[in-house]
């Protein structure tokens, strides 16, 4: 993880996040783009007023230079941090630009905030830290609002017990050894039933025993009524320091993402959320 791309829309959300990155990449000695998406069509007019692409992204400019100069100073003083900072400028609806940037190679992880600030590209797109997480071709580390950084100790992974989990948590054990990290496999059942199948729990652990011995990690099974809820009560009663879902488990995102809570966990988690694919 050396290349961290941090979106920015200009909210407290978001610088939230961009504060958040700089302490994670000094950890990872890695550095940080933080970018801005705009779209002169989507500008704000009215009759008195009137702005055009060249003055528009002179404003932008000016913005993402007061963003970055703002976040310092504010809660970085003691902080070196210019020259691991890029800023860059991007023409494109945010949501659709930042998958797309994700898939260029150039980035290995995404840090943005749980949640931007509401307006016309929202209505249009739905949440852009969703339609993000979903998409990118690269893990997004989504931070919720006013968290700051602490270090990464307890790691949670929302698991489903499949033998494809295998290749996503040695990805995830190569990023919890820069932290000394230990790894929770927790699946979550309906409690309504028995218990979890205990079979997959073990062919899971004696394949990781087998092709990771060093991998700290720890496997567990909760009952709840939905996903969300265990998963969050899971990472309340444990101190968890970040939580951690794989978006090609269908059944998991399936389970996650249905009744009233649809999307939630992910739009409002309480704790940072990384979405690995």
């Amino acid at each position: 993880m050396k290349k961290i791309l941090v979106p920015t829309d200009f909210s407290k959300n978001s610088r939230s996040a961009f504060l958040y990155a700089v302490e994670l990449a000094e950890r990872l000695d890695a550095s940080i783009t933080v970018a801005h998406c705009y779209h002169p069509t989507a500008n704000h007019v009215n009759e008195h007023f009137y702005i055009n692409d060249e003055e528009l992204e002179n404003l932008s400019a000016q913005q993402l230079d007061l963003f970055v100069e703002k976040s310092f100073s504010n809660s970085m003083e003691d902080v070196i941090v210019a020259d691991m900072v890029e800023q860059k400028l991007e023409i494109g609806f945010a949501a659709d630009k930042l998958v797309e940037m994700s898939k260029s190679g150039d980035y290995d992880m995404i840090v943005m905030g749980a949640t931007g600030s509401t307006g016309i590209l929202e209505r249009i797109f739905g949440k852009v830290s969703l339609f993000v997480a979903q998409n990118s071709k690269c893990p997004v580390l989504l931070i919720p609002a006013g968290v700051r950084y602490r270090e990464v100790k307890e790691i949670m992974y929302a698991s489903e017990y499949e033998i494809g989990d295998g290749n996503i948590l040695l990805q995830l054990g190569e990023i919890a050894d820069n932290f000394s990290s230990k790894i929770h496999l927790v699946h979550v059942y309906d409690k309504n039933k028995k218990g979890p199948q205990g079979f997959g729990h073990f062919l899971l652990e004696k394949m990781f025993q087998k092709k990771a011995p060093g991998l700290n990690f720890y496997m567990d099974s909760i009952s709840s009524d939905t996903v969300a809820h265990g998963l969050e009560e899971y990472a309340r009663e444990n101190n968890m320091d970040w939580m951690v879902l794989v978006k090609p488990h269908r059944n998991l995102w399936q389970r996650l993402l249905h009744r009233s809570r649809t999307n939630e966990i992910i739009m409002n988690p309480e704790i940072p959320l990384m979405v690995m694919h």
